[in-house]
Parts: structure tokens; sequence; C-alpha cells
């Protein structure tokens, strides 16, 4: 099976399990508890984005919705003191950034953060984006222009129970699922 979770030893960790009963190998569903969210307090999430406006209109949505806003980042250099400092359950974060790209980024997330999960918010719609953010490690993707409901759905699925399809705006009956799904489907 291939792993999708690339230099993240905390999402690795539960993946792939050897079964007792008949020795043979059993994929754990991304449900099990390593999955899940541990914390019972409000979702600590940190916003990296370049767009001053973006992430306020993103702390403002979460923020009603009952999140935590941990930090804001324009940049990686500054998104990398956030992310270590307050050590969030999930990192919203977006692709193109001016210093170095949401993609390169991702590896770095999780070496200071590994138990963090990231989601993609980016403008970039295109399926190779998608596919490539996934492939890096994100737990969903959100394509800017989504409802801010369908942005805090989508975070608190990823936040309880793991990683869940892409949300775009149009057709958003079709993409978004509450369910959790099986990475390698993608």
């Amino acid at each position: 099976m291939k792993n999708l979770f690339k230099g993240n030893a905390a999402h690795k960790a539960g993946q792939d399990k050897s079964s007792e009963d008949d020795g043979s190998t059993a994929v754990e569903p991304l449900t099990t508890p390593s999955a899940m969210r541990v914390s019972q307090g409000p979702i600590k999430v940190v916003l990296v984005d370049d767009d001053e406006e973006v992430r306020f209109v993103l702390r403002v949505a979460l923020e009603s919705a009952g999140f935590q806003v941990a930090g804001e980042a324009g940049d990686a250099e500054s998104a990398m003191r956030q992310i270590s400092a307050t050590q969030p359950e999930i990192v919203l974060l977006d692709l193109h950034m001016p210093d170095i790209g949401g993609l390169e980024i991702l590896p770095l997330i999780y070496e200071d953060s590994p138990l963090s999960k990231v989601v993609v918010c980016s403008a970039i719609s295109a399926t190779y984006m998608t596919e490539a953010a996934l492939m890096e490690g994100a737990w969903g993707y959100i394509v800017k222009g989504v409802s801010a409901q369908s942005i805090t759905e989508h975070l608190r699925q990823v936040a309880v129970a793991g990683a869940v399809r892409p949300v775009r705006p149009y057709p958003l009956g079709r993409d978004y699922h509450r369910e959790p799904f099986n990475r390698d489907e993608l």
C-alpha cells in the first residue's frame, strides 16, 4: 500500500497493523484513536495565508463557530514560529505565499508539530494541486469560495475523525462528504 503521509511519524503510526489472527496485514482506518481528536476544549487552529483580509474573514468565521484561533501568519517563517509555539490541532494553510509555498512547508510543519493536521485552503482548484497536497500529508483541501459553514464543518470533521474529501465551491453536494474516506481512493 502506498503511504501518503511523507515524513510524518505521528500520522504514520497506526496506519499499518499486522493481524495477530492470520498473520496478514490489515489497513487501519483513519478514524482510529491516533487520528481522532483528543482534547475536549475548542479546536485550536493556526491560520497561514499571505492575505491579511482572508485571515481576518477566516478568523471571524472560525471564532464565531467556536474554534480557538491560536495564531496567524502571512509567511512561512512566521507560520513555523506560530505552529511551534502553539502546537495546534489544525493548521489551515494557503498554498501560495511570498517566500515558500504551502507544499514546501507541509513537511516542516509535521516535523515541528507532528500531531497537527494540515488542511489546505487555497484558490488553486486544479486536481493535480489537490493531489499533491494530499500526497504531502494534508488531511483536507478546501478551495476558497466555499461558505464559512462548509469550512467549519470540514475542519470539525478533520479534527474529530480524520481525512475528508476536498471541498470545492462547485458543486458542493458532490464533493463534500461528512464521512471519512480512504486516501487510497485518490
